[in-house]
């Protein structure tokens, strides 16, 4: 967590990534984070970028994933209650995504050990 915000020189993404980290299981959005931060969405969306070098939602994508990792491999909680922890309300559409990202299911993940 720190290790990334040590790259990061704008407050205003400094306040988005407190805010991913802290509010990871709930729905967020970009309309969000503009709000929060008092910017507009498009300026928001590029400074976004330049900082993280990710757009917002492959960052978020990217950052549940990696919570989601840890948590197949560091924990037995069944894939729907790591989805919900993670943000993904649909169990199915958490696996796909964390398929895609892994090559293999949380179940098959978790099972291999990586």
């Amino acid at each position: 967590r720190n290790l990334r915000k040590s790259k990061i020189s704008s407050l205003h993404i400094a306040v988005c990534l407190d805010y991913i980290y802290d509010h990871l299981h709930t729905h967020i959005t970009a309309e969000q984070l503009a709000k929060l931060t008092g910017l507009n969405i498009s300026y928001l969306s590029r400074l976004f970028k330049k900082e993280t070098g990710q757009s917002f939602v492959s960052y978020l994508t990217d950052y549940r994933m990696d919570r989601a990792e840890e948590m197949v491999l560091n924990t037995d909680e069944k894939s729907y209650k790591i989805a919900e922890k993670v943000g993904y309300q649909d169990a199915n559409y958490f696996s796909y995504v964390f398929k895609k990202k892994f090559g293999v299911s949380p179940s098959k993940y978790r099972a291999s050990g990586k």
